[in-house]
């Protein structure tokens, strides 16, 4: 795995069902924090489904809420080269963290949801680089933890109402600045 420290970027990969709702938000906070933060990290997203479609116009308008815009965006479906290429892969739900990894053969040290690895960042007081404690993570990980459904998954708020949406983004928001800093530390106060 690259890691910030070593010159690399860490790269890491969002994934959801279709790559217009879920992966599509946490990308945009994330690449937005990373920015702000001055971490040597790219952020990339992709789904499970679809290549082409646009974020959905509700994404869009509660993205546009916050002074994100993703109207460029335009989903695609993951490969074996764009999945291999990542350091960490975080999902919205397990099923699509199983399907990524039975898709991909060994990569299951990389795969988490998104909500599983922030709780678990949260207890973990070991330090070391970013790459180190996503392999702690995994190291720890229980062959079941993927199977059915949890309090770790991020509902699908697709063809939902807008605030359903925006309680999803709230989530996803709060999720992705606490993975950065379970990864990299919280940000200092000037």
């Amino acid at each position: 795995m690259r890691d910030p420290a070593g010159g690399e970027p860490f790269r890491i990969l969002v994934v959801c069902t279709a790559n217009i709702c879920r992966s599509v938000m946490a990308q945009a906070f994330l690449e937005r924090d990373v920015l702000a933060r001055g971490l040597g990290v790219t952020v990339a997203s992709c789904g499970i489904r679809f290549d082409g479609e646009p974020a959905s116009e509700t994404v869009v308008g509660v993205l546009a809420e916050r002074s994100l815009d993703v109207t460029g965006h335009r989903s695609r479906r993951f490969t074996p080269e764009l999945l291999a290429a990542a350091d960490l892969v975080v999902t919205m739900e397990r099923m699509q963290a199983r399907e990524v990894t039975v898709a991909v053969g060994g990569l299951s040290s990389r795969v988490h949801t998104l909500g599983a690895l922030v709780e678990w960042l949260r207890t973990d007081d070991l330090g070391g680089s970013p790459a180190e404690r996503v392999a702690r993570f995994a190291a720890g990980r229980q062959p079941g933890d993927l199977l059915g459904s949890g309090r770790d998954e991020i509902e699908d708020p697709h063809g939902r109402s807008k605030r359903v949406h925006r309680k999803a983004a709230d989530r996803i928001e709060a999720l992705c600045a606490a993975l950065l800093d379970g990864l990299f530390g919280p940000v200092r106060e000037v």
